[in-house]
């Protein structure tokens, strides 16, 4: 359990310690896309390579892909079919994708990070 908090609290993989973001508030947009360089604890490297990050844009996709079914899944089940196959639920959708799009980013790159480490 205290692995599954220190990841949805962005730490390190190694130690647990050290927090992985600039910035505790995914909203923060000034530092959202920010990455410490090191754990400020165990020295664990968070950016191990150029371009070490590109992968986490194709778990991004996939959250947002599952994310998007689910919501259409929901839509349909209380909606029916064919009233969710409309603009609203489009325009509902990708306003929950905007709200949202921080906290993906966020837990792409710790799944991404956590994946990764040896």
């Amino acid at each position: 359990m205290s692995k599954l908090n220190d990841f949805l609290n962005g730490r390190c993989p190694r130690c647990g310690v050290g927090r992985v973001f600039v910035s505790r508030n995914p909203y923060n947009l000034s530092k959202m896309l920010t990455t410490n360089k090191e754990c400020s604890n165990c020295h664990y490297d968070f950016i191990p390579e150029m371009g070490f990050y590109w992968g986490a844009t194709y778990v991004a996709y996939g959250i947002t892909v599952a994310f998007s079914v689910f919501n259409f899944a929901i839509s349909t089940a209380i909606f029916g079919f064919m009233n969710s196959l409309n603009v609203t639920y489009v325009m509902v959708n990708a306003g929950l994708l905007f709200i949202f799009c921080p906290i993906f980013f966020r837990f792409s790159r710790m799944l991404w990070l956590w994946v990764a480490h040896d």
